[in-house]
């Protein structure tokens, strides 16, 4: 028996000392690999049309999204020279922008020469060494979304060899400022069917795409044509597409006399196998990962689970009546309201503490009335005054503090306050009222712990579980987000068991045999309370102890209507003096007078108001602060990249 406690002690401090650590490894782990995406483009489409001469025009459209205040859009394309050892060529035959708003137009750009930041409707071109450089002047503001259309001509993207005609072309190049999102790309061939060669896909028509894994390749032989979808090309990374086909496509184009066919497939044979391992890697990671993220937060749910039938279960009390009819304990009522919230001293503690104020007339309460010239005459204003009478009467030191909170201190304190003056208090001097506050709730929670009701609160296990699963959910979501949203039913399972850990945590409370008991009782007297008239019990003969009860009854939180209902059950001789005046000043409590609630229910809402209201003042007070693609490639012309300016 004692080595299986001292196995579960050590279980409890291993999961409290070492499972937030690993949490954080595991963050770290996951985070540190990845870089932080800027926000990507919106969408590019690009026509290109493969021509007789092996020249392609291209007419690519590009969604900016801005922001920040910008002058333009600038596109870079490298001159590079191709695997033939010609050098590209790019001449851009027209620019063109449209706002993306309802109604709005493309509008026809005008080459210029020169321009300046904040001139309009003019583009500029410079070769740089082996580039092109083509600016937009489009000037536009934060938030605004416009596309740019830049017709062009490529020279040095087809080659022509005696077996086969090449495209080589990297249509997205490493140099664009912001991802690429939504890229899709079709090439076509302005005289192949005039050529009188057919297209025989995997034959003399076969294409491979390289970059992103995630993009697809597909062929058409019907009407000769290959398209390229791709969700997301990175900042940084390339796309490019390579096509094989019959060199009759493109007659103006003199042919090498070298073949390239099986320089080809042996090329893209090679690379494919590489992007398939990759692939298989990236699946690999995705299912290791996505055990990992359902398994950790199960293994913590197992472990919070085995500690709490271990370690975090009270024994049974002794008491299994349904009822309890009598004063619990002799503690303080709202020690008992503390002791039922867990720990937490409620709104509730406050009223009862009145309460007993009240009913051991040491405080009284009143309804005061005062009337308000208003447009239509007098107007009749009414509300509740709690008075002090006799403060030298009290001893318990949560009395005390109750007094001090709402009276002052000593001789420097005051003999009345309304109901609606303690809300003025608590918003208008927070840090006073607050400091008084803590004082009655230092006090309750100090004869709380003097009692000795809770053996542990399990605070260290609440604490590690809710950092554990906050971790282990920004880990899981990271990966998730990081995978490109592979495995939802991972990250869904994942978040639920984090959350059922949580749940079962804040559930570890482990009572002491007295506090088993009081706690037994209480459960059993707020029952009894509650259905008390519908038992059609006669009222205990000793009515000071109903009053005790009365006030247990708001410490232990019964509706006001119950509340009504358990001082209707006195007879009304029972509880007034000879002038029909209420001899028991508690019962002042249980009802409404005139246009007012019950003064049991408005000072709930005004505690709690009260409350809300300090804790708004306070936290104002602070500082403030055809397939797949492939990796590989390389040898297209093209590419380069751009942004805005």
């Amino acid at each position: 028996m004692h080595t299986g406690k001292r196995l579960v002690s050590a279980a409890e401090a291993l999961f409290v000392r070492v499972l937030p650590l690993c949490c954080a490894l595991m963050l770290a782990a996951m985070v540190l690999p990845a870089s932080a995406h800027a926000t990507s483009y919106a969408g590019v489409e690009i026509e290109a049309g493969v021509q007789q001469d092996g020249s392609l025009d291209v007419t690519e459209r590009r969604t900016f999204t801005v922001d920040d205040d910008v002058s333009g859009a600038y596109w870079s394309i490298p001159l590079a020279t191709n695997q033939q050892g010609v050098a590209a060529t790019v001449d851009v035959t027209d620019v063109s922008v449209r706002d993306n708003r309802e109604g709005a137009e493309a509008r026809a750009f005008k080459r210029v020469d020169a321009a300046e930041n904040g001139q309009d409707g003019v583009y500029t071109e410079e070769v740089d060494g082996d580039e092109l450089m083509l600016k937009v002047f489009a000037p536009h503001e934060d938030g605004d979304s416009f596309d740019v259309q830049v017709d062009y001509t490529m020279g040095g993207a087809v080659m022509a060899w005696s077996d086969t005609a090449e495209l080589y072309w990297k249509f997205i190049g490493p140099a664009w400022e912001e991802d690429s999102e939504n890229v899709s790309v079709r090439v076509t061939f302005a005289d192949a069917s005039a050529s009188g060669v057919g297209a025989v896909v995997g034959q003399n028509l076969r294409a491979w795409a390289h970059g992103p894994i995630e993009g697809t390749v597909a062929l058409d032989a019907q009407e000769p044509n290959v398209r390229v979808d791709i969700p997301r090309v990175r900042s940084g990374e390339t796309a490019e597409l390579r096509i094989a086909f019959p060199s009759a496509w493109v007659p103006g184009l003199v042919a090498a006399g070298e073949e390239r066919m099986s320089t080809i497939l042996a090329q893209e044979q090679d690379w494919a196998a590489r992007t398939n391992a990759e692939r298989e890697r990236a699946r690999t990671v995705v299912g290791v990962g996505g055990a990992i993220q359902v398994a950790v937060p199960a293994i913590m749910l197992a472990i919070v689970v085995y500690l709490k039938l271990t370690r975090g279960r009270s024994a049974k009390p002794v008491f299994q009546e349904t009822y309890f009819r009598d004063v619990p304990s002799s503690d303080h009522p709202a020690v008992i309201a503390a002791f039922m919230d867990g720990g937490e001293v409620p709104d509730c503690a406050f009223v009862a503490t009145l309460m007993k104020l009240t009913d051991e007339h040491v405080v009284t309460l009143e309804v005061q009335t005062t009337e308000k010239n208003g447009l239509l005459g007098k107007k009749r204003d009414e509300h509740y005054n709690l008075r002090l009478v006799d403060r030298a009467a009290v001893t318990d030191p949560i009395d005390r503090a109750a007094l001090s909170l709402y009276f002052g201190e000593g001789d420097t304190g005051r003999a009345e306050i309304t109901f609606d003056q303690v809300k003025y208090e608590a918003e208008h001097d927070a840090q006073a009222y607050k400091e008084r506050v803590d004082d009655f709730k230092a006090e309750v929670e100090a004869a709380l712990e003097l009692r000795g009701l809770v053996k542990s609160d399990g605070s260290s296990i609440k604490t590690a579980v809710a950092i554990a699963a906050v971790v282990l959910g920004l880990a899981s979501l990271i990966f998730f987000v990081l995978t490109d949203f592979a495995n939802i039913a991972a990250l869904v399972i994942s978040i639920a068991l984090l959350i059922g850990a949580v749940g079962v945590a804040m559930t570890y409370r482990v009572y002491s045999p007295e506090g088993v008991e009081l706690r037994a009782r209480c459960v059993a007297l707020k029952r009894w309370l509650e259905d008390f008239t519908r038992l059609d019990e006669a009222v205990p003969a000793d009515l000071i102890l109903w009053n005790k009860l009365l006030v247990l009854a708001v410490a232990l939180g019964v509706s006001d209507e119950v509340l009504r209902r358990l001082a209707d059950a006195v007879p009304r001789e029972m509880r007034e003096d000879a002038s029909g005046g209420y001899y028991y000043p508690i019962y002042w409590w249980c009802y409404p007078h005139g246009q007012l609630s019950s003064p049991a229910d408005s000072f709930r809402g005004i505690q709690a108001a009260s409350i809300a209201a300090l804790a708004a003042s306070v936290d104002a007070s602070g500082s403030g602060m055809g397939g797949g693609f492939s990796v590989g490639g390389g040898g297209g012309v093209g590419g380069g990249g751009g942004g805005t300016f």
